[in-house]
């Protein structure tokens, strides 16, 4: 895909809030990692690692799996397909009304915005995901407790029949967490919002991503490869470009593919594998603030780091 479609493509689904609110509690993921600040749960068994494909005809996925640690591998097979998530709705909440809310934040317009981050409250938690392509696998890992799940693929979700899959997870829990050389948490800091990295962000390492914004503010984490010339002057110049709520300029900017998290509830964290190289990226957050509809980016939510 070529990097003005590529950019295109989240104009139409992560500028502005891909997904709403998040909702802290019981639902919250907190899987192991061996990073300082990352909380360690002991969970018995081995790794437990399942496939997500999306394909040119559709979502590949299990449909029932045991609670607890699971990692979820996902793989594209074709460009405009792979950005893979999992939510878990309210109890009663259908897919159609889960769709229906998501709809109403991805479409870049404040107002509609904080109506839907609203609404989202009693809708679902959103437990993350990864932005992949062709080629270039990810995985992410969280911790289910029995109940209804959704996996989807953003990239099709405006389709006419928009591929997703509902999971039941039901039994005996087991399973364990990726161990982890570093953690990203977005976080407010002096009321902005802001990434904070510790440990080492490695190519081919685990890292931990956790949303410890204030409740009801979503948080993704995408790590797009900055090539040597670009400076952070260059990237504040593009981010000023565009509209309040997420409108993207009609400049393409200095970014191409990345892969990376996809939207979290506050309070909820994951284990990404990611198929990141040594070298500068930047994180950044397409989201906006579910208060005021105001695009996060914008707001200096965005983290320049090594890769090492």
């Amino acid at each position: 895909m070529s990097r003005k479609k590529n950019l295109r493509a989240w104009t139409a689904l992560a500028v502005g809030a891909l997904l709403a609110t998040a909702v802290t509690g019981p639902a919250a993921a907190r899987p192991a990692g061996d990073v300082r600040g990352v909380s360690r749960v002991a969970e018995a068994g081995a790794q437990r690692t399942v496939d997500v494909t999306s394909t040119a005809t559709g979502l590949q996925a299990p449909a029932t799996l045991a609670p607890g640690t699971v990692t979820f591998r996902t793989t594209t097979t074709v460009d405009g397909s792979g950005w893979i998530g999992l939510a878990r709705p309210r109890p009663g909440v259908s897919w159609d009304r889960f769709r229906t809310t998501l709809l109403k934040i991805i479409n870049a317009d404040g107002p509609d915005i904080i109506e839907g981050s609203e609404q989202m409250r009693t809708t679902g938690v959103l437990l993350g995901g990864t932005v992949i392509y062709p080629d270039q696998p990810a995985s992410f890992t969280q911790r289910l407790r029995p109940g209804r799940y959704f996996l989807f693929d953003y990239k099709h979700i405006r389709d006419a029949q928009p591929r997703h899959r509902t999971l039941t997870v039901s039994g005996t829990a087991d399973g364990t967490a990726p161990r982890a050389t570093a953690a990203v948490t977005a976080k407010l800091i002096d009321g902005r919002p802001r990434y904070e990295v510790t440990g080492t962000v490695t190519a081919g390492r685990p890292l931990v991503f956790r949303n410890s914004m204030p409740e009801g503010q979503p948080a993704e984490a995408i790590f797009f490869p900055l090539e040597d010339h670009v400076t952070e002057e260059d990237l504040l110049a593009w981010f000023a470009e565009f509209g309040d709520s997420g409108q993207f300029p009609e400049d393409p900017g200095p970014l191409g593919e990345g892969p990376g998290g996809l939207p979290m509830s506050a309070g909820v964290s994951s284990v990404l594998q990611l198929p990141l190289t040594p070298g500068r990226y930047v994180i950044i957050d397409w989201l906006s603030d579910a208060e005021d509809g105001r695009m996060l980016l914008k707001k200096g939510h965005y983290e320049i780091i090594q890769v090492h």
